[in-house]
């Protein structure tokens, strides 16, 4: 009897697993198969646990902003959560991203979300990849509508930023990769310009050769902490004009206004004939330019006005220019033209980014005019018809630009040419300009965020000698100060320390390398032992040397040396001033290249390497530079003490 009892349990057993099978790959089945525009809850418990969560919070109103997605806006509540404190925590944000959704589970969840008590002004919605294996690139587009249609149905007052779907996969030819990238193309066409704004970033998080990098997601689809940074930081500009925000009073988080809306404050007219070319400015007295600069003053007046908060130009005077000059930075600017219309942006007094009428220019406006060896076109003509106000997004990295007209990239990190020299590279920093060409312009909401240090920063270096550092080691003195800049001429000479210790720091400065040229910049690194090691080195480099070409990730320029590598190759060719931002906080270090975050690295996680390299344990030391045998540059050398 107690035979045959075990029998039955185990027919009962096997009955239940075929019954339970069944019902599970049915569910598989019904899963796969899926309409995309379908509404489907989503199976797991902690997933409708999580949706009466969201339910809850919009019955309590006070929501401006929704986010609305899968895991990886979800993910801004944890490994975003920094970034999110930053940029959305005043905003009355709501995020309602789950984990593992996909376009039918997010349906349904804006069926069941009581909206009544919210009336949002902005959405951001970015879903779609959990949707690639079951669907192809037109049916997730097809989903995606369906879930911008719900948001406008539910909420007709609120826009909509609807983002490309961001790229996963490693590498640009992976099916998936090429399949979301189909999908986007589609939902581009979404952009109405008034409600609905399509917006794609996805580039921001990849290399130049369109590797995504594991420094940035980790596991080629969520977002680290640096991934969070970089979307929010590109996506920012658009976020503060769709919800109002933008004016001269209230600039974009992170920029600063250069027109205050009311007078020429901050400009000044370009001088004419042949000084608008920077270095034949350069060359005059300071008496000459000053006398020069009235008279172009003068011309400005007369010519450029502000109405309604318009800077109105008339056609008949010259350019206006910034009072300032900028090195690299992050610029948006709105402007509008007549029919038969021509102007530019001149970055560092240098012409230009396009604008002209596509009426008899058909290839659009944003392009790089005045190249020749690069790129001059830009990628689509995304101009809006005559008398409608465009938009700019203009960011510039040492010689390379990117330009976004109306969200929608145009220029793609490309070398912007010296004009005025074509045997040397743009100038380093100079004046902004809005290009007289002999038509009536408009302009207005003209911000710019510098990829500079800000308060609280001190200098490191006086431009004139070596206070405050000391030359450690080695059979002679190789280091000295001329003109700005500090030096090591090679040689048997040993590293440059300064005489102050520093734990928590972020640090600025300035370098150029010669052809084959090596150095690196020490950071928490004890008098004793290699300080390479016994701190750490942030690596300099000429990375396109022939004789580099086989070293290891970790060894290339913006590199944590034997720690972390780069993410992306943003190095300008040797002989060129680089820009290198450092911030050392408790174990993390990040650095970033030339306006580009790169490395990103946690010293608590690689304390299985204390033996060989101590300075993973250290938490404050000197700060250096490193002669490794031949001539290395460095100026503007700052400082900002963090928890000070």
């Amino acid at each position: 009897m107690c035979r045959e009892r075990a029998l039955y349990r185990i027919a009962l057993g096997l009955c239940l697993a075929l019954v339970l099978g069944v019902a599970a790959a049915h569910a598989a089945d019904e899963e796969a198969y899926q309409n995309p525009a379908d509404r489907v809850p989503p199976p797991e418990q902690w997933r409708l646990e999580r949706h009466n969560a969201m339910k809850a919070r919009l019955l309590e109103g006070n929501a401006d902003l929704l986010f609305i997605g899968d895991s990886i806006t979800q993910g801004w509540e944890e490994t975003g959560k920094e970034v999110w404190d930053y940029y959305y925590a005043d905003r009355n944000a709501v995020n309602l991203g789950t984990s593992s959704d996909r376009t039918f589970h997010v349906l349904w969840r804006l069926d069941d979300l009581d909206f009544s008590k919210v009336s949002p002004k902005l959405a951001i919605i970015m879903i779609g990849t959990n949707n690639r294996v079951m669907h192809t690139a037109e049916q997730i587009a097809e989903g995606v509508t369906a879930i911008v249609q719900s948001v406008r149905g539910k909420l007709p007052q609120t826009k909509v930023l609807l983002l490309g779907i961001f790229p996963r996969e490693t590498t640009p030819d992976a099916e998936n990769r090429v399949k979301l990238a189909a999908a986007n193309k589609i939902l581009a066409s979404l952009d109405d310009g008034q409600n609905i704004f399509f917006l794609d970033i996805g580039e921001e998080f990849l290399n130049d050769d369109g590797i995504l990098p594991e420094e940035i997601m980790p596991d080629a689809l969520h977002p680290n902490t640096l991934g969070y940074w970089i979307w929010a930081r590109a996506m920012e500009p658009a976020v503060s004009r769709l919800m109002g925000e933008m004016s001269p009073d209230r600039p974009p988080k992170g920029f600063v206004a250069l027109f205050n809306g009311k007078d020429l404050t901050g400009w000044k007219g370009l001088l004419k004939g042949p000084l608008d070319n920077p270095e034949k400015r350069a060359a005059l007295t300071p008496e000459e330019l000053a006398a020069a600069q009235a008279e172009a003053d003068t011309l400005a007046r007369e010519h450029w006005s502000v109405i309604d908060g318009v800077l109105k130009y008339d056609g008949k005077g010259t350019s206006l220019c910034t009072a300032q000059d900028y090195a690299d930075f992050e610029m948006i600017v709105d402007w509008k033209i007549p029919a038969k219309g021509d102007s530019g942006i001149y970055l560092r007094g240098a012409p230009q980014v396009q604008i002209w009428d596509t009426a008899q220019w058909p290839e659009g406006s944003g392009g790089l005019y005045n190249n020749q060896k690069n790129p001059s076109k830009p990628l689509v003509c995304a101009d809006k018809p005559i008398g409608e106000w465009n938009t700019f997004y203009i960011k510039m990295i040492g010689e390379r630009v990117t330009v976004y007209l109306n969200n929608k990239l145009v220029v793609n990190n490309v070398v912007m040419e010296n004009y005025w020299n074509r045997e040397i590279p743009i100038f380093p920093s100079g004046q902004l300009e809005l290009q007289h060409h002999g038509s009536d312009l408009w302009f207005t909401n003209i911000y710019l965020r510098e990829v500079l240090p800000g308060d609280g920063w001190r200098p490191l270096f006086n431009g004139k000698d070596l206070t405050g550092w000391e030359q450690v080691g080695g059979k002679e003195q190789t280091w000295g100060a001329e003109n700005g800049v500090l030096y090591t001429s090679g040689g048997e000479g040993g590293w440059l320390s300064t005489t102050e210790q520093f734990a928590d720091f972020e640090l600025s400065l300035e370098f150029r390398v010669p052809p084959d040229g090596n150095s690196g910049v020490f950071c928490r690194t004890p008098r004793e032992g290699n300080p390479a090691y016994a701190g750490f080195e942030v690596q300099v480099l000429d990375d396109y040397a022939a004789q580099y070409a086989t070293l290891k990730p970790f060894q290339y320029t913006g590199s944590v040396y034997s720690i972390a590598a780069p993410s992306r190759r943003v190095t300008l060719p040797a002989g060129a001033w680089q820009r290198m931002f450092i911030r050392c906080e408790g174990p993390k270090i990040w650095v970033s290249l030339n306006g580009f975050p790169v490395t990103e690295a946690d010293m608590s996680q690689h304390q299985d390497k204390i033996n060989e390299h101590p300075g993973v344990a250290r938490t404050d030391g000197y700060i250096g530079l490193q002669n490794h045998g031949s001539r290395l540059e460095y100026r503007n050398i700052q400082i900002r003490e963090l928890n000070k």
